[in-house]
């Protein structure tokens, strides 16, 4: 019995001891298994495909009219018939970008380089000797914006807006201006920009290029309110301006500024009132209105449009008349000068060819400043402007311009510089590259 005892004693332990080296066995190649794991190179990633910018357009942002008319309504339920004539509309205000690698924003940049020859001819008789010569220039201006824009998943528009711009004066240094700073969220603008109530600025002019409009800061709100119908309200204030020249005050509170625009076809109408808080030993309230009007219609069986514009003001000379004119005016008037003026446009332009246009307009601008005694003072400026502008490719533009400009001021009891006053006839040839 015993026997038989034992050797079930040592067959089992026979077996346990077998089953111990195994596990042994087991665990030294596991062992070594991991060593060649950790020493073996990493296995390299899947490639992948290279990322690159790919191409945008910044488009007006699409918001619907806030009383849509049936015919409308009819038109959204069919957009293949509203698209191409949408897309027409829009070419003008479209702005070529780029999404960069990473983000959802599409960005733009684009500006200009504008150089000329300019002559100017003097005849102002009050200066006597002190008249200027007859002198030659070279006028230069450059600018560059970064535009960008964002379309959440909801549909809302976020975009933002930088411009800048050099353009020297004479026998100043170059300095930098900042034109436009804003950032857009739907319909709403906040920032640094061009005021709502300006219409007609003069773009097809060589001026323009050297002497930019009027910019205030503002908080805005623009919304269609049918097809044809548009109306922008804004907040803004003048004396946050950069490219203001007329001397303002701050008020207790910023101007109030109400557009309406009208487009059908060839008609663009646009309406707009501006109050403004004056302060002083007795505060006044300065106002504002202007009417104006583009027709494109043919003139002598080519392309053509024609501009009409009337603007007047109490208390309020900065929003009337253009950036040239207020270049003079800034000269006569002081912050606290009570004034009431108008100013006039007529404007035309005419296509000869695809790449050869002509554009002239005649202005007058007037202003009367009462004073002290029962006397007052009077400002009178009449322009008249032509040129010849030659549009080989998009983005090149060069021409030929020519304009004369009174100016007669009557202020008594103040002293003005001598050269102010009398005919000025200037002649440019000039050139701009867009991109």
């Amino acid at each position: 019995m015993r026997e038989g005892a034992g050797a079930t004693a040592c067959g089992g332990g026979f077996a346990a001891g077998r089953r111990g080296r195994a596990f042994l066995l087991a665990l030294a190649v596991s062992c070594v298994a991991l060593g060649d794991a950790q020493a073996a190179p990493p296995r390299p990633l899947p490639a992948s495909a290279p990322q690159f910018a790919r191409s945008c357009i910044i488009k007006p942002p699409v918001i619907a009219p806030l009383f849509p008319a049936a015919e409308e309504a009819s038109a959204a339920a069919a957009p293949d018939a509203e698209d191409d004539t949408d897309d027409d509309a829009d070419d003008d205000d479209d702005v070529p970008g780029l999404i960069l690698p990473g983000s959802s924003t599409c960005l733009a940049v684009s500006g200009s380089v504008t150089a000329g020859l300019q002559y100017d001819s003097y005849r102002i008789p009050r200066a006597g000797n002190a008249a200027p010569p007859p002198a030659y220039s070279w006028p230069t201006s450059t600018s560059l914006r970064i535009e960008t824009a964002h379309d959440l998943a909801s549909g809302l528009r976020i975009g933002s807006a930088v411009e800048m711009s050099m353009r020297p004066g004479t026998n100043q240094p170059d300095s930098m201006t900042l034109d436009e700073a804003i950032v857009t969220v739907g319909t709403m603008t906040f920032g640094l920009t061009g005021t709502f109530f300006s219409f007609w600025t003069g773009d097809e002019f060589a001026f323009s290029a050297r002497l930019p409009g009027r910019n205030v800061g503002l908080i805005g709100w623009e919304r269609d309110l049918t097809e044809r119908w548009n109306l922008a309200l804004s907040v803004e204030d003048p004396t946050l301006a950069t490219t203001a020249t007329i001397p303002v005050v701050k008020g207790r509170v910023p101007d109030g500024v109400a557009r309406l625009t009208y487009t059908q076809g060839g008609l663009t109408l646009h309406m707009a009132g501006a109050l403004r808080d004056v302060p002083g030993s007795v505060p006044k309230l300065g106002r504002a209105g202007i009417i104006g009007a583009t027709y494109e219609l043919p003139i002598l069986g080519r392309p053509g449009e024609i501009t009409a514009q009337l603007a007047g003001a109490v208390d309020a000379p900065a929003y009337i008349g253009s950036s040239l004119d207020t270049t003079i005016v800034s000269q006569v008037l002081t912050s606290a000068d009570s004034s009431r003026g108008f100013s006039g446009v007529l404007a035309a332009r005419r296509e000869w060819t695809d790449e050869l246009a002509s554009n002239l307009f005649v202005s007058r601008y007037q202003l009367t400043l009462p004073l002290t005694n029962q006397a007052t003072g009077k400002l009178k400026i009449d322009r008249a402007s032509a040129n010849l502008v030659w549009t080989p490719v998009e983005g090149l533009k060069a021409g030929i311009e020519g304009s004369v400009a009174w100016t007669r001021v009557a202020i008594a009891n103040r002293v003005l510089p001598l050269t102010l006053g009398g005919r000025q006839l200037s002649a440019q040839l000039f050139i701009e590259r867009s991109f």
